[in-house]
């Protein structure tokens, strides 16, 4: 074949247009005019049927969502907060708001890298992307519609949680209610803006993960001042201390929640309008950078994330989370966020091999470390917030248990292919059980050194000690969700009642299992995790729910095994 044949069917092909080369505008109106009137049909039916899920949507919420917050503004207005541990949580949001929202922006950013807020249909990628077509009159309606959907979502979600604040007795409804709005609003338009930078990054073969490093250590920082001021202010307890006002000040996270805390009275009426304006100017500023970020998304990126979101869905229509996690962390590669090089010193005993490999997978993604600390962070200031008599405390042993989770992502990895461990002499009940090793060592080590951090700190110890005791049921019960495989097909098959199908949540049922009964098991037998006095009995029945629980992950373990 001579050169110039193969510049010839080059040629023929449609090559993709560059994100700088602007088409004629006369071209890009008349193919979108062209479009927009021969769609007109299917574009009415996908209207009518986003209508329909929005009113489904709307329709639940108002039946599962205001109820609740009716009978607690209810219940703030009898005085039945009073003196029980809902009554300092006011005290305590104005330190840990910074850092709650910068994890949900960074949350929301990290969405892009499988489903940015740039979302292209099929015959668009197939027809319109790879032609001379204005790719800004093409995505930037995408990135518009998102902003909208995101910033709407956000501003209910926002509004909810300022009822709620006052639901425990602070400020009154005209104002929290706006102030949270406007929050929330922020959250989410922010949120679509880095998603939007994420998704162009996501086609960058060579970029680094300095983002991210960033990212996760900001929020590190938030967090332990969070934690720092929630331990202070717990054992001052006279309003917003010095910590909490650094982390309101130090960024756009803190900003958009002045008004909401100046709302609640913990801040003045200047505080309000400066972090207002502040958060206005810094959306401006991220619109720019996402509407620049949107319009020079790659092709590729953007079939790849189509194709990957239509798996998420199918996954998702199936009731199958574990096949949804692992369309999502095929994105680029294969895993999810950073990935560093090298590990550990390799054992000198075979024993070890197993808790070799899994602190190695955990060096290696210290994305999981960083998600554990956090969680282990909130865990300790609920343990340090709620008082020891109110059963309140057993909100603590429900984030250890997503910190444990963290910590025994090698055994879900494992798991989902036997055959990375196909040659090790050993059974796989065995392996399962000394996949607990390193999440029970890390828990312990981060549960210790944060309780012990909050008493230099002049905080209470709280419920430290009962949830150090509960480390190997929380394992136990991550190590059981690990190993519980394919939901099995006849639980799909459920019966109807007036509520609907039993199939759909007798699926989601067996697939909690785990945590489920665990937490369950733990609250019953831990009497200090229920607002109740300590004891020798309750601390063994907290080791043998422990036991039963790495039996059952063995058990489980051996079962799904062998159905494979």
């Amino acid at each position: 074949m001579t050169e110039r044949t193969v510049r010839r069917g080059a040629a023929s092909r449609p090559q993709p247009a560059a994100p700088d080369v602007v088409p004629p505008a006369g071209t890009t109106g008349a193919v979108l005019g062209l479009l927009h009137e021969a769609r007109s049909g299917e574009r009415r039916r996908r209207r009518r049927s986003a209508l329909y899920g929005w009113y489904c949507a709307a329709l639940l919420a108002a039946i599962w969502g205001l109820p609740p917050l009716i009978a607690l503004a209810g219940a703030a207005t009898d005085g039945q907060f009073d003196g029980t541990a809902a009554g300092r949580l006011p005290e305590l949001l104005p330190a840990v708001l910074p850092a709650l929202v910068a994890t949900v922006v960074a949350l929301l950013g990290a969405r892009g890298r499988w489903h940015g807020p740039v979302q292209v249909e099929q015959a668009a990628l197939s027809w319109l992307v790879a032609h001379p077509v204005s790719r800004r009159a093409l995505l930037l309606p995408r990135l518009l519609a998102s902003w909208v959907v995101t910033g709407v979502l956000g501003a209910v979600a926002g509004a909810a949680g300022g009822f709620l604040w006052h639901a425990f007795g602070v400020g009154v409804p005209a104002l929290m209610v706006p102030a949270g709005a406007f929050c929330g609003a922020a959250v989410g338009l922010a949120g679509t803006a880095l998603a939007a930078r994420v998704q162009r990054g996501a086609g960058r073969s060579a970029a680094g993960p300095g983002g991210r490093r960033a990212a996760g250590g900001v929020l590190a920082v938030l967090w332990a001042v969070a934690l720092a001021a929630g331990v202070s202010q717990s054992a001052a307890g006279d309003g917003p201390g010095l910590l909490a006002e650094v982390g309101l000040w130090s960024g756009p996270w803190g900003w958009a929640v002045l008004p909401l805390v100046a709302a609640a009275g913990g801040a003045g009426p200047a505080a309000a309008l400066a972090g207002g304006a502040l958060t206005v100017a810094a959306l401006a500023v991220a619109a720019g950078f996402g509407a620049r970020a949107a319009v020079a998304v790659p092709a590729r990126v953007l079939r790849e994330q189509a194709a990957v979101s239509l798996r998420v869905q199918a996954s998702l229509y199936a009731l199958d989370l574990r096949l949804a996690w692992a369309a999502v962390g095929s994105v680029g590669g294969g895993g999810r966020g950073v990935r560093m090089r090298g590990g550990l010193p390799a054992p000198r005993r075979a024993a070890l091999v197993v808790a070799w490999r899994d602190a190695t997978g955990l060096v290696r993604t210290p994305a999981r470390l960083l998600a554990a600390m956090v969680w282990t962070g909130v865990t300790l200031l609920v343990a340090a917030a709620v008082p020891p008599s109110s059963p309140v405390t057993a909100l603590a042993a429900v984030t250890a248990y997503v910190a444990a989770a963290q910590l025994a992502e090698p055994a879900r990895v494992e798991a989902g292919d036997l055959r990375r461990s196909a040659a090790l002499p050993w059974s796989t009940a065995r392996l399962a059980v000394a996949h607990a090793v390193v999440p029970v060592a890390g828990l312990v080590l981060l549960l210790a050194a944060g309780g012990g951090a909050t008493v230099l700190l002049g905080g209470p110890a709280g419920a430290v000690v009962p949830l150090l005791l509960s480390v190997p049921a929380l394992v136990g019960a991550a190590l059981v969700s690990a190993y519980r495989g394919v939901v099995p097909p006849h639980l799909m098959i459920g019966s109807s009642t007036p509520a609907g199908d039993t199939g759909p949540f007798a699926a989601l049922l067996w697939q909690v299992r785990g945590p489920l009964v665990g937490l369950l098991a733990l609250v019953a037998v831990a009497a200090p995790l229920r607002g109740a006095g300590a004891g020798v009995a309750s601390a063994v029945g907290t080791l043998l729910v422990g036991a039963a629980m790495l039996w059952w992950t063995a058990a489980t373990a051996r079962r799904t095994a062998r159905g494979r």
